[in-house]
């Protein structure tokens, strides 16, 4: 684990809750009309906050592939479950174990700060990618106040992601203002 990465032992803050309040997965994912029977990769799933309402929206004739570096997270997500729609993946973000142009949609929330470089792994996000598959990038703001997320100077910017995604090829299609602390950043490739 590098210091960049959210600390394994602390997984329970990532499905307490509180958070799922604050973010209500089914409804917040609904914005990214994601079909059934959908290939989605969860980027950084972490114990699966995101990855089981995934599962629910590609439903069985999908497949939700839930990388994570960390074995413990992905053990934490084993222990919740998870249908079998739900592909759990050991890996780096930067080098992804799935073939090119096999998935429709990468999920990627909280995660790229994380990524060393973030540029490389929005390159393999392009090389996974179906053409016409989409990318949505919900990370931190860094001009954000308060003790919410990662340390500031590990953040990365709306105009970095774009950057960056522009850069390997992808199209912006959408930014969008979360909240004070976070944004949703949505490419095509």
């Amino acid at each position: 684990m590098h210091d960049r990465q959210f600390p394994h032992e602390q997984f329970a803050k990532l499905i307490g809750p509180e958070r799922w309040e604050k973010w209500n997965p089914p409804q917040f994912l609904a914005r990214l009309e994601t079909a059934v029977g959908s290939v989605v990769l969860d980027l950084g799933c972490g114990p699966g906050f995101w990855t089981l309402p995934l599962a629910e929206i590609v439903g069985e004739t999908g497949a939700v592939h839930a990388l994570d570096t960390s074995p413990e997270m992905l053990a934490a997500l084993a222990q919740r479950q998870p249908p079998p729609q739900v592909k759990p993946l050991p890996g780096e973000a930067t080098e992804i174990p799935l073939a090119d142009e096999s998935v429709d949609l990468v999920w990627a929330a909280f995660v790229l700060h994380e990524a060393e470089p973030p540029v490389r792994c929005l390159a393999e996000v392009w090389r996974i990618l179906r053409p016409g598959g989409r990318v949505a990038v919900l990370d931190w703001r860094p001009d954000a106040e308060g003790d919410e997320g990662p340390p500031r100077h590990h953040r990365v910017s709306v105009s970095q992601v774009e950057g960056w995604s522009s850069e390997v090829g992808f199209s912006v299609v959408q930014r969008t203002w979360q909240d004070e602390h976070s944004y949703l950043v949505e490419a095509q490739r």
